[in-house]
């Protein structure tokens, strides 16, 4: 954990700018176009998640050591280097009468500011990317547990473009592998893969697209199973640089919005997803 007493800053150094000043220059949602596809898609910018995060993680780790916001979190206190570091100015944490309810408060403090970001940017709120809105939604629980904070920190919606095919292969292994290894783990794993979304349709959704396709059309064969769902996705990822398509994963992501965000949600239902490295994917 880092020292939190770096996540507030009320000097004067040179660098530092308001969120609503960095939100209003910068776009945080985003439209893409869906390559395979004539579709185009919403989805969070690299830095939108990135901020999302650190505030994220700037609560959780007060919340580690007991304290907690004394006033609700606004966007006037959130800060950005030109770096690209989040600060907080004009807050204070106590530890006087913590509880889970105001860990639980100061995520729902923290939905509505990152909202509000969004808006300031000129992004639709009804045009989030259903991982996201589901990490909004996270935040907002009013059963959210501390456990709950590993997943609020280490959530799909906030992975960085780059990182999702290396997450993805991680977690395959994971469920695949690792859980098919003994009795228990069995059990875990038919759970999740019988929690995966796209099951009746997600075969269809390959080959319609172009790119995807590439793969479908292989000597492999794909049975419309959770199982094999992920074998597609494996193998696609896998083999990324042989097919030296850069946006692949912007397409898989674009295609299968959810898969990835059920895959992690499943594993931290089942205990599995501290034992991952997924903390150290979002670099």
């Amino acid at each position: 954990m880092h020292a939190i007493t770096e996540d507030i800053d009320e000097s004067s150094v040179e660098g530092l700018r308001s969120a609503e000043s960095y939100a209003k220059a910068n776009e945080m949602l985003i439209k893409v176009k869906v390559l395979g596809t004539k579709k185009t898609f919403w989805r969070l910018s690299d830095e939108a998640t990135r901020i999302s995060r650190k505030l994220a993680l700037i609560l959780r780790s007060h919340h580690s050591v007991g304290k907690y916001l004394t006033a609700p979190l606004q966007v006037s206190n959130v800060w950005i280097s030109s770096s690209g570091n989040v600060k907080l100015r004009g807050v204070s944490f106590s530890d006087k009468h913590f509880s889970i309810e105001r860990v639980r408060d100061d995520y729902k403090h923290l939905s509505r500011v990152l909202r509000a970001l969004i808006r300031i940017s000129g992004g639709d709120i009804t045009k989030l990317p259903p991982d996201y809105k589901e990490f909004l939604a996270l935040l907002r629980r009013d059963t959210l547990t501390m456990r709950d904070e590993f997943l609020i920190v280490n959530n799909s919606a906030l992975l960085p473009m780059k990182n999702r095919t290396k997450v993805f292969l991680m977690l395959y292994d994971r469920i695949v592998t690792s859980l098919g290894r003994e009795p228990a783990g069995r059990a875990k794993k038919n759970r999740i893969l019988s929690k995966l979304p796209y099951k009746n349709n997600w075969l269809e959704t390959a080959i319609a697209n172009e790119q995807i396709n590439q793969w479908v059309v292989k000597k492999i064969q794909y049975k419309r199973t959770p199982l094999d769902q992920l074998r597609l996705n494996r193998n696609v990822r896998s083999h990324l640089h042989r097919y030296n398509d850069d946006d692949i994963e912007e397409i898989l992501y674009c295609v299968w919005l959810k898969l990835l965000m059920v895959m992690v949600k499943m594993l931290h239902v089942e205990g599995e997803l501290e034992g991952t490295d997924i903390q150290n994917k979002f670099g």
